[in-house]
């Protein structure tokens, strides 16, 4: 046969095939053998790969890649305490470093599987195109990244439940500090601060203050008797108070109040969408940090020309020691009327006045001494100045309001 001439196929099988049977019929072959060779066949046959459905495959790399965004913004911090929200977004802050770096090395541990699968599917779609000691290491490398993480003490997973595990700690600690008596509001508020009609009468002349500047917000408004006396002058206002029971008493004759913490509420407002903002004996309840941020916020949510009442405890006057301050276990510390100037000049207030409230009863501060005919002057008048000194530390308004305009 010529090197160009092409072979006969079909005649070699048929020679092939007539060899074999003679080969046989002389005995060459054990009678066995061709049990063997069909048992033989019979298993390439059934460990033969069946058809895959590799679109479908691709579909689910597909998935994974979508999957890759590893954030800290994908990290729920949402929580059902009142302030539990910006608790773990100080928590989140706090701890973002670390966050980060566990998300990086899932980032890259989840990247080495994804290169692992796609090469995978290329072999097994196409297992004669590509040299499978490639894939062995690719699968070496991925199980040592296994052994890496395992001996890391950092590990992923248990960072991200150290994480939780802080973050409920917390909240369990926010849970603990939270003052819920079991004694009602409205009856400690009769005992402490007195009754619905006193304090309409004590602070109807607060009220005309805020005259023409709606719509106004009565930050922890209590039993809403601000709310009363503003209604009663025109002015379009509404009453947030984080005391359930109080909101509730509130709303059943009719007030509008919101249940619901006071900085946060402040925050979601829109910017300039107040005409003024009300504080009655509340600002002495938050921490130092929230006492800045309300004024902050107070300058970012009024509009220009309105105004921010706060009236307080007057921390000049000992005698609020003695009778007013300790009195109500929800009170953080007192608040100079100093300090409490210069923040709003700070915030970008202007016009602030002081105005001194709620003397001590007759009766409580010192008398001063009579003359008498047998007393020279000058003792006197020293005895009396002295008295009054006294006096005014000891016996100073226990109150104080403070007026400003943005």
């Amino acid at each position: 046969m010529d090197a160009d001439e092409k072979p006969d196929v079909d005649a070699l099988v048929v020679q092939l095939k007539a060899r074999v049977e003679r080969r046989r019929r002389e005995g060459a072959y054990p009678p066995e053998l061709e049990a063997e060779m069909d048992a033989h066949f019979q298993r390439i046959a059934s460990h033969r790969p069946t058809p895959y459905d590799y679109e479908a495959l691709r579909v689910r790399l597909g998935e994974l890649d979508h999957a890759m965004g590893f954030s800290p913004a994908h990290i729920e911090y949402g929580s059902g305490l009142p302030g539990g929200t910006a608790l773990h977004r100080t928590v989140g802050k706090a701890v973002s470093r670390q966050t980060a770096g566990i998300l990086e090395q899932m980032h890259g541990f989840a990247e080495a599987i994804r290169n692992v699968l796609r090469e995978m599917v290329v072999v097994l779609e196409h297992p004669n195109a590509h040299v499978h000691a490639e894939l062995l290491g690719q699968v070496d490398a991925l199980m040592e990244r296994f052994a890496d993480l395992d001996r890391t003490p950092q590990d992923p997973l248990v960072g991200l439940s150290e994480v939780r595990s802080r973050l409920e700690r917390l909240e369990a600690a926010e849970a603990a500090r939270r003052f819920t008596p079991w004694f009602g509001a409205a009856t400690f508020e009769d005992q402490f601060r007195g009754s619905k009609g006193e304090l309409r009468d004590r602070y109807v002349d607060l009220a005309s203050r805020l005259a023409g500047c709606g719509p106004v917000v009565d930050l922890g408004c209590g039993r809403g008797e601000f709310l009363q006396l503003l209604a009663e002058q025109g002015v379009e206002a509404r009453g947030i108070e984080i005391d359930r029971s109080l909101v509730e008493a509130g709303r059943t004759i009719g007030l509008p109040i919101e249940y619901g913490d006071a900085v946060e509420w402040l925050a979601a407002e829109p910017d300039g969408s107040l005409g003024g903002i009300a504080m009655i004996q509340v600002i002495e309840h938050l921490t130092p940090k929230g006492r800045t941020e309300v004024v902050r916020l107070a300058a970012e949510k009024l509009r220009p020309g309105g105004r921010i009442l706060v009236e307080t405890l007057n921390p000049q006057s000992l005698y609020i020691f003695a009778r007013a301050f300790y009195a109500d276990p929800t009170h953080d510390t007192p608040v100079h009327p100093a300090y409490l100037e210069f923040l709003l000049k700070e915030a970008g207030f202007r016009d602030i006045g002081i105005e001194w409230r709620s003397p001590p009863p007759e009766g409580e501060p010192l008398e001063p001494v009579t003359g008498t005919a047998d007393d020279p002057d000058q003792i006197v008048a020293q005895v009396n100045a002295n008295i009054a000194r006294v006096n005014a530390i000891l016996f100073g308004p226990q109150d104080y309001a403070i007026l400003a305009v943005r």
